[in-house]
């Protein structure tokens, strides 16, 4: 679908389809927009698809007031996309003037219905103890309070202090003090962060991941190519983890596994996918075969690090699900997952003739 699109951006998440053009001619972005549009339409027939002309709707996003209350002539089948001045989009609500202010109060919202459940399992006499009440909040509201984090950080203070009054409203409850009691103790004796240090710390964390990726995410691409010589984006997330200075342009850039191929080119790393020599496992002994593959070991270099996964074995007879890398100078790095098998080695993994 993406290759149908031309002269517009086009964002795909599993069924969930979004299309945008920048322009200050409303009457160009509309044009281009329904050219788009009918040449998806035509994509879907093509693959029998069919798309719902109710569910779709139109947003402007601009800080010019006389636009705001503009509706776009946009079709899909013929019908007027309806337009809205707050759209979701992936659970994160949008709105016009690009303050995150809705988005944050249905966040508040959620949270304190789900603060119901955490009164109905506490009590002074009976009921959960703090250690359950607490993981019952990390567990089941803070993730509300959070989403969408890396965009609403840009919120004003107002706006966020709401999402901090519902964690203290939650940690009255967990530790059962009143609500005389200043928030900084009450916040100490839940042992819980504030959500404006765990947006700081989470934020650095994100940035740098992405930043990693280099151009094989969308995102990350945009990230490296940004620049604060507009006033919009000096206020946009990337604008204000600039200055917190969580931007580094200097991260050490890492290939997603999901990129990484035996065709991959790295620097002086190489991928032994094949025996020495063609083997069946339908006609060939697995002891052939196992002989093939220690051949094929013993002829890797004594400089290289030899990184063993499926089938690997250690000094203590270790095998199986886990990586074992032992380089020439003795450096042995152990990574075992919970299926982890213990076997012994002996002069049965060898041919007959092998044996001493």
């Amino acid at each position: 679908m993406e290759k149908m699109v031309s002269s517009c951006n086009i964002g795909l998440f599993a069924d969930d389809v979004v299309i945008w053009k920048n322009d200050k001619d409303v009457i160009k972005i509309e044009n281009s927009l329904n050219e788009n549009m009918v040449a998806i339409q035509s994509f879907a027939e093509e693959h029998k698809l069919n798309f719902n002309p109710a569910k779709p709707f139109t947003c402007i996003f601009t800080t010019n007031i006389h636009m705001l209350n503009l509706q776009p002539k946009i079709y899909l089948k013929g019908n007027l996309i309806e337009t809205t001045k707050s759209p979701t989009y992936l659970g994160f609500t949008l709105d016009t003037e690009i303050n995150c202010g809705k988005h944050i109060a249905k966040l508040v919202e959620k949270g304190r219905k789900r603060l119901q459940l955490l009164k109905f399992i506490s009590g002074r006499d009976w009921g959960a103890n703090s250690g359950t009440l607490r993981m019952t909040y990390t567990a089941l509201i803070r993730p509300v309070l959070e989403y969408g984090y890396q965009v609403h950080q840009v919120a004003s203070q107002t706006n966020l202090n709401k999402l901090e009054r519902v964690q203290l409203s939650a940690a009255r409850i967990i530790t059962g003090l009143r609500s005389c009691c200043p928030k900084t103790i009450v916040l100490y004796e839940a042992d819980l962060q504030p959500l404006s240090m765990r947006i700081r710390t989470n934020s650095a964390k994100y940035i740098a991941k992405l930043q990693s990726l280099g151009s094989f995410n969308r995102t990350s691409k945009s990230i490296l190519q940004w620049t604060s010589n507009q006033r919009l984006k000096k206020d946009s997330p990337v604008g204000v983890m600039w200055k917190r200075g969580l931007l580094d342009f200097n991260i050490e850039p890492c290939i997603p596994f999901s990129c990484l191929t035996p065709n991959t080119s790295l620097d002086r790393v190489s991928f032994n996918d094949q025996l020495l020599s063609s083997a069946s496992k339908h006609t060939q002994h697995p002891e052939m075969m196992r002989q093939l593959s220690l051949e094929l070991i013993t002829n890797i270099p004594s400089q290289a690090l030899v990184l063993y996964t499926d089938g690997s074995k250690s000094d203590s007879g270790r095998t199986g699900s886990g990586v074992y890398a032992k380089a020439e100078d003795g450096l042995v790095f152990r990574c075992r997952f919970r299926n982890q098998i213990t076997v012994r080695f002996s002069d049965r993994n060898f041919l007959p003739s092998e044996k001493p």
